[in-house]
């Protein structure tokens, strides 16, 4: 008979041992949940550097390239030589990115005015796509100054250098209406 009592004890450890597993088992899992649901996604995005994405911002559409930086409220692609800056409140999906995140990262510190900045000191020639509008309503040029929220943008013919003789006018944007500033070739 002590070979009962052996199985019975050894059956009842094996329930405890399931139990606990089982505890332990749901706690991670309250943890992961709990530890995503306050995931920013600037912070989703920094666990996909070096991934080829495509973006939707609604109109003016999406845009595709590698992601190769993240800032507070911004990403940027890269696709041939060519850079979008893209505002993260404008995104309606975003296609191509792992299952993985990376908890623990720290918070990106630069907005999108201090992208804006780097392309304003580099003179660099620029369209800029406004939210909800159509493609075509683009305007190209290069910004000259960066405020807090707003930005100023010299309409230049496409090939003009920044010269005060082809501005052709311009327009001060609200960054919050700006979905896309992408670099030309």
């Amino acid at each position: 008979m002590p070979m009962r009592w052996d199985a019975l004890f050894a059956d009842m450890e094996a329930q405890l041992a399931s139990a606990r597993d089982a505890v332990r088992d749901s706690e991670v899992a309250e943890r992961l949940r709990t530890d995503f649901a306050a995931m920013e996604m600037s912070g989703r995005l920094q666990s996909q550097m070096g991934r080829p994405l495509k973006v939707d911002v609604g109109l003016p559409g999406s845009f595709q390239g590698v992601l190769s930086h993240v800032g507070r409220g911004w990403m940027v692609l890269e696709t041939g030589g060519q850079s979008s800056v893209i505002a993260l409140n404008h995104v309606v999906f975003i296609a191509g990115m792992d299952r993985f995140s990376a908890s623990g990262t720290p918070a990106p510190r630069l907005g999108l005015a201090s992208a804006l900045r780097g392309l304003s000191r580099d003179r660099a020639s620029v369209r800029v796509y406004p939210a909800g509008q159509q493609p075509a309503a683009a305007l190209e040029g290069s910004v000259d100054r960066v405020g807090k929220d707003f930005f100023e943008l010299s309409l230049i013919p496409r090939g003009e250098a920044r010269r005060p003789e082809n501005v052709r006018g311009v327009y001060v944007l609200a960054l919050q209406s700006v979905a896309v500033v992408s670099s030309l070739l």
